[in-house]
């Protein structure tokens, strides 16, 4: 529909109004139509991978909890959606004012088709960043009540590490789809400033489930070392001593268990406390670049095309 009312074109000038319409014409469906699946993907694929965690030393059928969270994750975001709505609304329609975007539309009234777009984009943008704030509360309301991964069981939290890595090969893609827009238009300084912050926005609330459950692992372990170190200071207390002239090394029983807390104490320390691994990280660093190397291919892309044409 917007190339057929004219928007797009690579005719026009890079600070132009009717560049950045062109790059708004072609870039807004394909980002509301992305962000939407997304956000529905988001909560479906979470679901599937939290259940692994959830499933973890109980009996529960591992479907049904798939169908149970699941369930949870749409009806918070039901209920959440009216207010969405009405929040894309008003910052749509500020940042339209602001900009100077509308100026034109009694002079052009088909541009008015052109910035209604800018609603369904916010909702779809917002929506997408609901999910991912719906996801992370359920993931740092069981860790508080119901985790049950131990220590040494790090490989049991990968299905955790992949819901992050999925969750944030979307928030990537939907930021690199944004890089259509150098095509057409250079980026003003206040779009260049705000996709900055949600890009830093999106990177935090991501990582933060890594994030939680590396502190309720580190407070597990400091608790354990904490009730170790206190049966090591009472086995070696002098009030222990059967008498005050036997050495401790005189019981055999004695010392052997004051051997096995000193070796657990020792595992429990080497013990990691991150659920990540090499190939994770790479992985999530590559995800962070994406974004910024399509924006800068998207910019050289550009100039070849204007130099060409």
């Amino acid at each position: 529909m917007n190339f057929y009312l004219g928007f797009i074109s690579f005719d026009y000038e890079a600070t132009s109004l009717a560049a950045r319409d062109a790059g708004t014409a072609l870039t807004a469906p394909i980002l509301v139509a992305f962000a939407w699946w997304a956000s529905h993907q988001t909560l479906e694929s979470s679901a599937i991978y939290l259940s692994f965690l959830l499933s973890h030393r109980r009996k529960k059928s591992r479907l049904r909890l798939v169908e149970t969270v699941r369930l949870t994750f749409f009806s918070q975001q039901s209920k959440v959606l009216p207010y969405i709505v009405v929040f894309a609304v008003c910052v749509a329609s500020a940042y339209v004012l602001s900009q100077g975007i509308a100026d034109k539309v009694t002079e052009q009234p088909k541009r008015l088709f052109l910035l209604l777009q800018a609603i369904p984009m916010w909702i779809s943008g917002l929506l997408l960043f609901t999910s991912n704030i719906i996801v992370l509360r359920f993931i740092k309301r069981h860790l508080q009540k119901h985790f049950r991964i131990r220590l040494f069981e790090m490989e049991k939290l990968m299905p955790l590490c992949k819901l992050v890595l999925h969750n944030f090969c979307l928030a990537s893609i939907l930021l690199a789809i944004y890089s259509i827009t150098f095509l057409f238009v250079e980026v003003p300084l206040t779009d260049a400033m705000l996709l900055s912050v949600i890009s830093f926005l999106l990177v935090l609330l991501l990582l933060q489930p890594i994030l939680e459950v590396h502190h309720v692992v580190a407070q597990k372990r400091s608790l354990a070392l904490a009730r170790i170190n206190d049966s090591l200071k009472i086995e070696i207390s002098p009030k222990n001593r059967i008498s005050a002239t036997r050495r401790l090394v005189d019981n055999d029983s004695r010392l052997q268990f004051i051997s096995d807390l000193l070796t657990v104490r020792t595992e429990i320390e080497r013990a990691p406390s991150w659920p990540l691994t090499l190939p994770f990280t790479l992985k999530i660093f590559a995800l962070i670049l994406l974004p910024m190397l399509s924006w800068t291919g998207a910019g050289l892309v550009s100039q070849l095309i204007k130099a060409v044409l």
